[in-house]
């Protein structure tokens, strides 16, 4: 005969609380001290445990309805110890080790329900968790804020390209979906960083080509309207958010233009302008995403000192402009403004540009872009600035300690960017951060909290776009219930400068380090049909691969198009493909791309338009 599990004595008075989360199934087999329930009340959270080994019958309670004390949560058969598997254990089917039992174990007849019931926990048999913990003001009931639900399958807080694209696949498998986004949807990719500066950087290319093809005999003084040039931009975006919008409601997603925060590992409070309420979720996702850091005596609050969104949002074109920072989002956006006509000045601490790449690579970017007019000072930190008539004056100081002023109508700001985790109070999920500020997550994007996920940059480098966004489905069949992980191997990077640089997997130097003994082929743009066509020929292809097993491990492009060759490449890797697989396919004559298939065969020593 089966037993009755009811709910147990709630504490402080409580008669009857809210059925939060049930953690067994139908079926299932679970050890004595198992977490099996929990029961939210005004002041608390009660975590109910089995009393022994338990084998569930039937679940007659539902997730998220009202429950009193003595009603029946589901009913179940006292199992054998030693028939559960060293998997199965109290600390193993819930996301917090649970306390003590819920029951003694003793058993009444009840002939009307046709089960056996079980007397409920005294207040010192539960483990008691106070509701809001780590939140500072009080938290409302869900339900009070019309369009926000009081209960979803997966909340996702952000809604960038790691939390949007989350949001649709777990729709694409069934799950029930809210989106919190407190800014834009698209996030800060789509709205203020790779999107409008690829379009600036597109719109800047025309302006420069046209204006230096003499040598092709094409002569042109363009002039640029940037108010014009950013409206076309805003027009992208809009259009682009738009329709991440549309994908959204197309798998049913609900979207909630607000602001989200972490009460337990069950709730989270939402604000909207509408007022405050809270949902219920069964797993969440944290993808807030990251902010430019500010540098001492450089804050972000004058209308001189920009970070990147600023610099994107310009509507007229500064005359002079003073970057700090050589990475790559000063490198991307330098170029673009001394393309458009101003005159650029990077201050840079290192010794030349996108440090972190090999010193050929970041040779090219630095001696193109000193040829585009941009005046570099490399070794010098700057630490502060100050108003002029004329604009402001930046103040340097170099390695000796000799001081430096550079003068200039605005100066931008770029020290980089730190993964935004003050926001959704992690905390109170029971959500860890790791040495560098970054949330802890595994192969699967699960957070120190087995419910809670977390993707793109506030888990860490490389800060992605499309990093967050294989991430986001990740986590999303993970929730699911897929095997799905993300191997990081094959994860290409791109640098939007001029020229381009991409990368994907290990350089010689790291696999090496990695216990392999690289082989490496590479192929000079300047001998490639297409990059002449284009009078483009400055920069090359660069493969590494395993000498004894020929197999793909990185490569390195730098050149005309690198962003789109690079995907080659990282196929091969993702593929395990070889040095053969490459070079034996026949790539389109003329096109950029054959210089994959000859950095490939020279690897091999079969190049046929290289010097092996």
């Amino acid at each position: 005969m089966s037993t009755a599990f009811t709910v147990p004595d709630l504490g402080d008075g409580a008669s009857e609380g809210r059925l939060v989360a049930l953690e067994v199934e139908n079926g299932e087999t679970v050890a004595e001290d198992t977490l099996v329930a929990e029961v939210e009340t005004d002041k608390s959270i009660v975590e109910v445990t089995a009393p022994e080994a338990i084998t569930i019958v039937e679940i007659v309670a539902e997730e998220g309805e009202d429950v009193e004390v003595g009603e029946t949560l589901f009913t179940y058969e006292s199992a054998d110890p030693s028939d559960i598997g060293p998997e199965t254990n109290a600390e193993g089917s819930g996301p917090e080790q649970p306390a003590e039992g819920t029951g003694s174990g003793e058993e009444t007849s009840d002939d009307s329900a046709g089960v056996d019931r079980q007397p409920t926990a005294s207040a010192s048999e539960r483990t008691v968790r106070p509701v809001g913990e780590d939140v500072a003001t009080d938290v409302p009931s869900p339900g009070n804020v019309e369009g926000v639900p009081e209960r979803t399958d997966v909340l996702i807080i952000g809604a960038g390209p790691g939390g949007y694209v989350a949001a649709i696949r777990a729709g694409q498998l069934g799950l029930d979906v809210t989106l919190v986004e407190d800014d834009a949807v698209g996030g800060t990719c789509l709205n203020y960083g790779c999107i409008p500066s690829k379009a600036l950087i597109h719109g800047a290319d025309i302006a420069y080509e046209a204006a230096n093809a003499e040598h092709l005999g094409v002569s042109a003084d363009p002039t640029v309207d940037i108010d014009q040039l950013t409206g076309w931009k805003d027009d992208v975006v809009e259009q682009l958010t738009g329709g991440v919008e549309q994908l959204c409601n197309a798998q049913g997603v609900t979207v909630v233009d607000g602001f989200a925060e972490f009460v337990n590992n069950r709730r989270a409070k939402i604000t909207t302008d509408e007022g405050e309420t809270a949902i219920d979720f069964g797993n969440a996702i944290v993808a807030t995403g990251s902010r430019p850091i500010e540098i001492p005596d450089f804050p972000f609050d004058s209308e001189y000192v920009l970070n990147s969104r600023d610099a994107l949002a310009l509507d007229e074109r500064p005359d002079s402009l003073v970057v700090i920072g050589a990475g790559y989002i000063g490198m991307e956006l330098s170029t673009v403004f001394q393309k458009l006509g101003t005159d650029v000045t990077v201050v840079e601490m290192f010794d030349d540009v996108l440090s972190g790449y090999d010193d050929d690579v970041s040779r090219l970017v630095r001696e193109r872009a000193e040829d585009f007019g941009i005046d570099f000072r490399f070794g010098e930190m700057a630490n502060r600035w100050e108003e002029t008539d004329d604009g402001i004056v930046v103040y340097t100081e170099d390695e000796d300690g000799n001081r430096h002023s550079l003068e200039a109508e605005k100066v931008f700001v770029v020290g980089g960017r730190e993964p935004v985790t003050d926001t959704a109070n992690l905390a109170a999920g029971g959500v860890e951060l790791d040495d560098d500020g970054f949330v802890k997550t595994d192969a699967q994007g699960r957070t120190t909290c087995e419910r809670i996920f977390a993707i793109g940059d506030v888990v860490g480098e490389p800060m992605l776009a499309h990093k967050a966004s294989r991430e986001g489905e990740v986590a999303a069949e993970a929730i699911a219930g897929e095997p799905s992980v993300l191997d990081y191997q094959a994860m290409p990077a791109v640098v939007f400068t001029d020229p381009e640089v991409a990368t994907v997997g290990m350089s010689e130097d790291q696999a090496r380090d990695a216990g392999y003994y690289p082989v490496v082929g590479r192929m000079p743009l300047a001998s490639n049909g297409r990059a002449l066509t284009l009078g483009d020929a400055e920069g090359f292809v660069r493969i590494v691969a395993d000498s004894r097993t020929e197999i793909v491990l990185g490569a390195q492009i730098v050149g005309p198009n690198a962003s789109e060759m690079i995907a080659e490449v990282a196929l091969a890797i993702e593929m395990d493909a070889r040095l053969s697989d490459i070079a034996e396919t026949v790539h389109t004559h003329p096109t950029l791309s054959e210089a994959v298939m000859e950095a490939a065969a020279n690897a091999r020593g079969e190049a046929i338009h290289t010097a092996n």
